[in-house]
């Protein structure tokens, strides 16, 4: 196991090159000039001015200089000045992380809590009543848009009922400590309930599917046949082989609430690292930018590495040498 986990690391050694070489290429060949977003509606600036500006921050240098500038930069630690937000780009985008994580480990944590206990029963109920609603469920969860299930849950909530702020990160002035906990609980709940929809109707629909195949199984029917517990049964003999499958929906749950939290972070006004990216691909801040989707690819594949470990633990005949 330890040499597949040292291969595997330094395999992801090229592909995070080549996926920075990527973003790097998409971000800097999109339409608009970033000097031109930064200096948008301002008719005192020069021809000379803007040539200048474009010299400082480099963006006259061939695609290949820039790009390696940036590499050597990063290399050694230095990520770039994020000229929207006047901070070092990592500073920004590690603050970023640490506020979408308030909303992406609790929806994580509400869809497997919820999702893989009404899969199984589900599966083990099948054409039930409780079958035909968690079947319902899981079609409403995957069609159903983000962005307007946010609204509708922010209309309900936060204009009907006022029971719930309609978005934002905090309240100012509230001391620190439990008043301070109490008054971010209070904010994360919709934004929360809204980006664990989508991942708690697909792990759902998954387990069940899952479940349906092994309990069906030739080993299902002879732990039952030997008079073990039903729990013993579901619990020991079969979710543990349906969770082969879920483990990879499970690895991909905490990069797919980050690649989904543009949308519901926008919704909520909420500063996490979805909305970083909108802002500042939408305002020109090319460097800001590639650093927090190059942490959105690196998480992909540090969870993928996971998945293939998972796998190993929960079935023994999986063997990486």
């Amino acid at each position: 196991m330890a040499a597949y986990l040292a291969r595997r690391l330094l395999q992801m050694v090229p592909l995070v090159f080549g996926i920075s070489v990527i973003v790097f290429l998409v971000l800097v060949l999109a339409p608009g000039d970033p000097v031109d977003l930064l200096l948008a509606g301002n008719p005192k600036v020069r021809a000379e001015d803007i040539q200048a500006l474009r010299k400082i921050y480099g963006l006259d240098d061939p695609l290949h200089v820039r790009y390696l500038k940036w590499l050597a930069n990063a290399l050694r630690g230095d990520f770039g000045y994020s000229r929207t937000y006047k901070v070092p780009v990592l500073q920004l985008v590690w603050d970023r992380i640490g506020n979408s994580m308030w909303l992406t480990v609790p929806s994580f944590f509400l869809a497997l809590a919820v999702a893989v206990p009404v899969g199984v029963y589900s599966a083990l109920r099948q054409y039930s009543a409780v079958d035909y609603a968690a079947t319902f469920f899981t079609f409403f969860g995957v069609s159903i848009p983000a962005f307007w299930f946010g609204i509708m849950m922010i209309y309900l909530f936060a204009v009907v009922l006022r029971v719930l702020p309609p978005g934002g990160f905090a309240t100012p002035g509230v001391p620190p400590g439990w008043p301070a906990l109490v008054d971010r609980f209070q904010y994360t709940v919709l934004p929360v309930v809204v980006l664990s929809l989508l991942q708690m109707a697909a792990l759902t629909r998954y387990t069940r599917s899952s479940m349906l195949e092994v309990i069906r199984q030739d080993y299902v029917r002879t732990a039952r046949a030997k008079g073990l517990a039903e729990r013993v049964v579901v619990g020991k003999h079969a979710l543990r082989n349906a969770m082969i499958p879920i483990v990879t929906i499970l690895a991909l749950g905490i990069p797919n609430l980050f690649a989904g939290a543009p949308l519901t972070e926008t919704v909520f006004a909420w500063p996490g690292i979805g909305r970083l990216i909108v802002e500042s691909v939408g305002g020109g801040d090319y460097a800001t930018a590639q650093v927090a989707l190059l942490f959105l690819a690196v998480l992909v594949l540090v969870f993928n590495l996971l998945a293939d470990v998972a796998y190993a633990l929960l079935d023994p005949r999986i063997r990486y040498d």
